[in-house]
């Protein structure tokens, strides 16, 4: 069994020994997250701690809100933003994707790790028909089921298995916004999104006396930030393109430290934690506290536990 330090570790030099041989010096990073979801907010963190780590520098980074074509080196690597999006629930993330990879046949992509979902077959032969036209397109997947559904529909094009970017962010980033626990109450993390699983929460049998019944504070109500980020979108929008480098400076001065430290904050008071959201299960990793573990609506997290913590100390997967 790993103890915390040394899975971050591994999983560390698991992402370093897929990536390093693919990309170049430089690279832009595109469909990065300019949203509320601090899960994604940190697999943005760590793949900037992953690039700069490795002294590969990061000609310019944008969004599903601020993406236009711009004209780039055949020696530049694109990067696209992981998660779990790759599918047809979360469809404009992967609607940018394919723009991209149409837009830019001539450099080497790579979809950094991904959940793949698909409810509709047909769009996802349709993806992978458009994605295998790509002669350099890697598609890195974060799960065995995911990587098993790229390798069997998406065999034209590399395919990685690799673990969430969210595990480069450094132990020092994480000692900065950690604080001592204060209190011996437990946190439950419920989505209040469409991939909330029909779990039965009550079977876990609790005190809840003793529990906050939570989402990421960010998603329960808009950071001020936030509402002033699209309030500034709807006016450089209206002015054009030539304007969006101001979004993505404030997204990247602002918004990222901001909602990293909110979710740090977050999490620190509780002594144990019990989540439907990986990226709570992550960042209890990152911050070594125990967790338990419960499925999204589609097996997103089980998939991705059984993968990579299945020989974790201090966490348990809940299941049904």
């Amino acid at each position: 069994m790993y103890s915390f330090t040394e899975k971050i570790n591994l999983l560390k030099s698991l992402i370093d020994k897929g990536l390093l041989p693919l990309i170049n010096s430089s690279c832009v990073y595109l469909d990065v997250p300019y949203h509320t979801n601090i899960g994604d907010t940190l697999i943005w963190e760590g793949t900037e701690q992953f690039l700069a780590s490795n002294h590969i520098k990061c000609l310019y980074r944008n969004s599903t809100l601020t993406y236009y074509y711009r004209k780039i080196s055949k020696k530049t690597t694109i990067l696209l933003h992981g998660g779990g999006n790759f599918g047809d629930i979360w469809r404009s993330h992967q609607e940018l994707r394919l723009r991209i990879i149409q837009e830019y046949p001539n450099n080497q992509i790579i979809i950094l790790p991904q959940t793949i979902y698909y409810t509709d077959h047909s769009i996802m032969k349709t993806d992978a028909l458009i994605m295998a036209k790509h002669p350099n397109l890697t598609i890195c997947a974060r799960d065995e089921i995911s990587h098993s559904i790229l390798k069997k529909y998406f065999h034209n094009n590399n395919i990685l298995l690799l673990p969430d970017m969210a595990f480069y962010i450094s132990p020092q980033k994480i000692r900065d916004h950690t604080t001592a626990c204060t209190n011996n109450r437990i946190l439950l993390i419920k989505r209040t999104d469409k991939e909330l699983s029909s779990f039965n929460l009550s079977s876990l049998e609790l005190d809840y006396t003793k529990i906050d019944i939570r989402d990421w504070p960010s998603m329960e109500t808009m950071p001020t930030y936030m509402s002033f980020f699209y309030k500034l979108y709807m006016a450089c929008h209206k002015l054009g393109t030539f304007t969006y480098p101001i979004l993505d400076n404030y997204a990247y001065h602002i918004i990222r430290p901001k909602l990293l430290q909110a979710g740090m904050h977050f999490i620190n008071p509780y002594k144990e934690i019990y989540t439907t959201r990986l990226h709570v299960a992550i960042l209890s990793i990152l911050t070594h506290k125990p967790f338990m573990f419960i499925d999204n609506s589609y097996g997103k997290n089980s998939s991705f536990y059984n993968t990579w913590l299945t020989d974790l100390n201090g966490s348990t997967f809940v299941r049904e």
